[in-house]
């Protein structure tokens, strides 16, 4: 057994500057995998404790990887604006065939970039390749990892509406946009937003008191939405009368105990990710569609993710060697 384990900070792995492309990869590779039966994986598991307030942990193993990995996280709600993160998590990786720890990960930046991924991942088979304007409901880091994400898949896209309850908040991801070449502006009607963007992300946060506010009747032909907020933004009435709805994995939804904000039952989603990938499902059938991927994360892409960002720390001799 090594004498040393690699810790990650968040600055370490900002500064592998990890491709989202090689990140969607990753996630859409091991999804294919968990269809082949090559992957082990449990539900997710929360401890609520009020509303936006929980602890969850999540774990997998892959052969394939070589590596299994847990991701242990708390979230509370944040002040509007205040600038710190309402979600704080770890992830520890572990060599598959030894069960040797192999590396400890701030899960911070991880999880933005896994959850990003996962949205580019079902993307490629539901959201139209010409989609030119991108919509972002809620401005904080996931606004940008996802940004990052569809900016590598869709290159067509130009344009970025966007809206968010902290004016300081939406005006720092403006002007982030504008660096990344985009036309960027905020909007003061978060129905504006969804009404004229051909991509939606929703990343709104559960907060005390917090009603759904966006109507899937908005939603342009054609509009793909990433609800990475477990769609808790959407009226959840009209979310059947959409066209295509997707998941990120038919057990986890079916078997993990509702969340505070939940949307509730769906009944049964059309196709989850490890289908689209496992090339079952087909995806977009035509231009007129309108489709969205409700997800609450999964242990999978973690591990994935995890591991990719792992061996990039190694190639590069990022981050700290810690004593055992």
């Amino acid at each position: 057994m090594p004498d040393t384990l690699l810790y990650l900070r968040e600055a370490d792995i900002a500064g592998l500057d990890l491709d989202p492309a090689l990140a969607r990869a990753a996630v859409r590779t091991i999804f294919k995998a968990h269809h082949d039966g090559q992957t082990l994986s449990k539900p997710k598991l929360a401890l609520e404790i009020g509303p936006g307030h929980a602890f969850q942990s999540l774990c997998a193993a892959s052969p394939a990887i070589g590596m299994a990995a847990t991701k242990w996280l708390g979230m509370a709600p944040a002040a509007n604006g205040a600038g710190t993160p309402g979600i704080h998590a770890m992830i520890a990786l572990n060599d598959y065939t030894s069960g040797t720890l192999l590396a400890v990960l701030d899960g911070n930046l991880v999880t933005a970039i896994r959850t990003a991924a996962m949205s580019a991942a079902a993307a490629e088979f539901l959201a139209r390749p010409e989609s030119r304007t991108i919509g972002l409901i809620g401005c904080g880091l996931q606004a940008r990892s996802h940004l990052a994400a569809f900016k590598s898949l869709l290159p067509g896209l130009s344009e970025v509406r966007a809206f968010g309850r902290s004016r300081r908040t939406t005006d720092l991801f403006i002007e982030h946009a504008r660096e990344q070449g985009f036309a960027a502006k905020a909007l003061d009607d978060a129905g504006d937003v969804v009404r004229t963007s051909d991509v939606v992300i929703t990343t709104v946060p559960m907060q005390p008191g917090f009603a759904p506010f966006l109507d899937p009747a908005w939603l342009k032909p054609g509009a793909f939405v990433a609800a990475v907020d477990v769609a808790r933004s959407w009226l959840p009435d009209g979310l059947r009368k959409l066209d295509l709805l997707a998941t990120d994995d038919h057990r986890q939804q079916a078997e993990s105990p509702p969340i505070a904000g939940d949307v509730g039952p769906l009944g049964s989603f059309d196709a989850d990710l490890t289908e689209l990938a496992g090339g079952v499902r087909p995806g977009r059938l035509d231009a007129e569609q309108r489709a969205m991927f409700i997800f609450r994360g999964f242990a999978l892409a973690d591990l994935a993710v995890a591991a990719t960002v792992y061996r990039a720390a190694l190639t590069r001799e990022a981050g700290l060697r810690l004593p055992r």
